[in-house]
């Protein structure tokens, strides 16, 4: 009798797991899937930025725009990931010091967002996907692709979801000589965060409080493992690109009264880089990607700073860049659209 009862006891408490991660993901999944108000900000076209075309996976082609400095010979190139919601425009918002000070700056929308193609049936979030540094990389490649670019050192800077592009991508591009984000964040330590802060909304604090860190973090794979299947689509894990970024320069900024990446998120992941607080910046009284907004001179200065050693790799940059490198657009591991049907024409 008394195995029964021990059997039975097993069963009870594994009914009551289904039944919790059932609830959860009824009403968590659609909280996870929707977009936050970031409230993106557009930006006016420049005629004199040269139109580019870049390539990428599933036939799609990005539109870009190369800003040119008017200081002479480039410094180097600085790769621009703008923020979801937003263009590539928004380089100007964020860059202007980098131009000034005799940097070329490459712009590009990822697809689905600004003039770029659309991929049928995937709808970007503020989630970073295997999609958006698939585009990031196809970017490099096209980079490494023009003898007026390829003897350029090369550093990435993005902001926002772009920020998280830039560190994937970086990792996995030996090109990329330095990286820059403007209030970058990953996926796990947001959900994490934001379960913590919010989830007595949907479901009894008493509850919420017996949960175990390592139940909550099972939980939350749970219901990131379910979205990859229903959106077709791989998210990134930004936390184990960040630990392969401990040779090369990691610059993080975050706004001191930002209330969607707090400032421990930013320190959380530059401490994973491996690199001191000295790379982090948080900006007194700004807000989410409102930094320059708020310290423009000093904002500009600190990117001056951080991407100058880029004049001096310019010489040890490749003439020609190994796609196998720098990857082709196909390489990050997305679960494919096109099981679905959902291929680009």
């Amino acid at each position: 009798m008394g195995s029964v009862a021990l059997i039975a006891v097993i069963l009870s408490l594994v009914g009551l797991e289904l039944l919790f991660q059932f609830v959860v993901l009824k009403v968590a999944l659609p909280i996870f899937e929707g977009k936050p108000p970031f409230g993106s900000e557009h930006y006016p076209h420049d005629p004199s930025a040269e139109a580019i075309t870049i390539p990428t996976s599933y036939g799609l082609r990005l539109q870009g725009s190369l800003f040119r400095t008017l200081q002479g010979e480039p410094r180097g190139l600085i790769l621009f990931c703008h923020e979801l919601d937003s263009d590539r425009w928004s380089a100007l918002a964020y860059c202007e010091g980098l131009l000034a000070a005799g940097f070329n700056v490459l712009a590009f929308d990822f697809r689905n967002q600004g003039d770029s193609d659309t991929m049928p049936g995937y709808e970007p979030t503020c989630w970073l996907t295997g999609f958006e540094v698939d585009d990031v990389l196809a970017a490099v490649a096209y980079i490494g692709n023009r003898p007026d670019l390829r003897h350029l050192a090369l550093g990435v800077f993005g902001v926002s979801r772009g920020g998280g592009a830039a560190l994937v991508a970086a990792a996995q591009c030996d090109s990329v000589r330095q990286v820059c984000t403007d209030g970058a964040y990953s996926c796990n330590e947001m959900l994490l965060h934001f379960t913590a802060r919010w989830g007595r909304l949907y479901i009894p604090e008493w509850m919420l409080r017996m949960q175990p860190r390592w139940h909550m973090t099972s939980t939350l794979w749970v219901i990131r493992s379910v979205s990859e299947v229903r959106r077709g689509c791989q998210y990134a894990n930004i936390e184990k690109a960040v630990c392969q970024l401990r040779d090369k320069p990691v610059f993080m900024l975050s706004g001191e009264r930002d209330t969607y990446v707090i400032p421990r998120m930013t320190l959380n992941l530059q401490a994973r880089a491996g690199q001191s607080e000295a790379g982090v910046w948080i900006v007194p009284g700004a807000k989410h990607n409102m930094a320059r907004q708020v310290a423009s001179d000093e904002y500009d200065r600190r990117l001056v700073d951080f991407f100058s050693p880029l004049e001096q790799a310019r010489r040890e940059v490749r003439t020609s860049q190994d796609p196998a490198i720098v990857g082709n657009g196909q390489g990050f591991g997305n679960r494919s659209l096109r099981s679905k049907g959902m291929t680009a024409g």
